[in-house]
């Protein structure tokens, strides 16, 4: 079972931006250059919008603060409303007044907060030294909670490291839960794991301590699943009937070089459908190489272009397997035309991926097998000398010497 999915992370992410979008703004300051900085002693009265690499607070903001950084936020001096953060790191070793809204790969609080800290991070720690007035709800992969929480703790995390104090209940779903200090808990320590929590004789807890299992996947929920599976299955194999009749020579052509090339196919293909992942780690490391102040315009040319080739292999997808199943229906005993041999195959296909543990391995193979047959089919070569079925050869050969003579004469 996930702990912490791809949707939990993403409703994390989206609620913060819902919460962003739906704060009043009657007056505000905005400021975008590199480096965007309050320093100590300044104060902005009212409502402060900053974008650069990175963003410093050593002052004091009487609004609200809306940070979008490239590198880092680093609140280390005083804002009297709420937070809105977004960038790689996010610090607070000052004070906020209000609620602290985030998405980060780092949160780091050793400051206090007024209201509620919500957000989703790789890794988020409190501090010892940090105090939330407020609920902490935090999806994250690790998350270390040494500070005080003056009312609930909630969230879900792959690994919880917990200490300090929490004035109401700690309501998580986690992998792993680990007191590592002592802890004070005024109302309930509920935690749904798959296993017992570690260090727990460290926590004094005023309500009761509830270990809950893991949810087992409902059966409506796995029905649905099995009926989806089957409805793809029945749509792509429409999808690879229809093209086999629309274009049926360069089906039968991509089929065969299935049959008969399926590691060049699939290495081929293969690369095909990485492509948007090999473009996405080229325009990492190159912004990682360059200056920050460059990362920003990288991003705007790779991202539009990382967006196409994944659209691109995501509607090639819909039809790339066909070679790929031809090719499986052709090995099947008995015999039968092109149209029963996409149907035999689909099938079969579908069966296997029905199958648990296995199923994820047939799209890997399908896809850029297929895919890789296309390209093969379209070089316009057949790659038939070493292939001994095409020999035609039926007698001896034109001029050796061989004389056939007829009994009769």
């Amino acid at each position: 079972m996930h702990y912490l999915s791809r949707s939990a992370l993403c409703a994390g992410i989206a609620g913060i931006f819902i919460l962003a979008g739906t704060s009043p703004a009657f007056a505000a300051e905005t400021a975008a250059s590199e480096i965007v900085i309050i320093p100590e002693g300044d104060t902005v009265t009212e409502d402060l919008y900053a974008v650069g690499s990175r963003v410093l607070v050593e002052g004091t903001i009487e609004g609200d603060l809306i940070a979008f950084a490239a590198e880092e936020v680093i609140i280390s001096g005083r804002v009297m409303g709420n937070v809105q953060a977004v960038a790689p790191t996010v610090t607070i070793d000052g004070e906020v007044s209000g609620s602290v809204r985030f998405t980060a790969n780092r949160l780091t609080i050793s400051g206090s907060i007024g209201g509620d800290l919500v957000g989703a991070s790789v890794r988020a720690e409190l501090s010892p030294e940090s105090t939330i007035d407020g609920d902490v709800v935090v999806w994250a992969f690790r998350l270390v909670a040494a500070g005080t929480i003056e009312t609930d703790l909630e969230g879900t995390q792959r690994t919880l490291e917990l200490a300090g104090s929490v004035g109401g209940d700690v309501d998580v779903s986690v992998n792993q839960l680990t007191v590592t200090g002592p802890l004070e808990v005024a109302g309930d320590l509920g935690y749904r794991s798959p296993s017992e929590a570690e260090g727990i004789d460290q926590a004094r807890v005023e309500g009761v301590v509830a270990h809950k299992t893991p949810l087992p996947p409902n059966i409506r929920v796995r029905a649905l699943g099995w009926l989806a599976r089957f409805l793809v299955v029945l749509g792509l194999t429409c999808a690879a009937l229809l093209v086999a009749w629309g274009w049926p020579g360069r089906t039968e052509s991509a089929g065969e070089r299935a049959r008969r090339n399926p590691w060049r196919a699939l290495g081929r293909g293969a690369l095909v459908i990485l492509s948007p992942f090999i473009v996405a780690g080229i325009a990492a490391l190159i912004a990682g190489l360059v200056p920050a102040s460059a990362s920003l315009p990288l991003l705007a040319v790779f991202v539009p272009l990382i967006l196409a080739l994944a659209g691109l292999v995501l509607v090639l997808s819909l039809v790339a397997g066909v070679p790929a199943i031809l090719a499986l229906g052709r090995a099947l005993p008995g015999e039968r035309g092109l149209y029963g041999s996409v149907v035999a195959g689909s099938i079969v296909v579908g069966i296997l991926w029905m199958i648990p543990y296995v199923g994820w391995l047939v799209p890997l193979l399908v896809l850029p097998i297929g895919m890789g047959s296309w390209m093969l089919s379209f070089q316009g070569r057949e790659d038939t000398a070493d292939d001994p079925s095409n020999s035609l050869t039926t007698g001896p050969p034109s001029g050796s010497g061989t004389t056939v003579k007829d009994p009769a004469t």
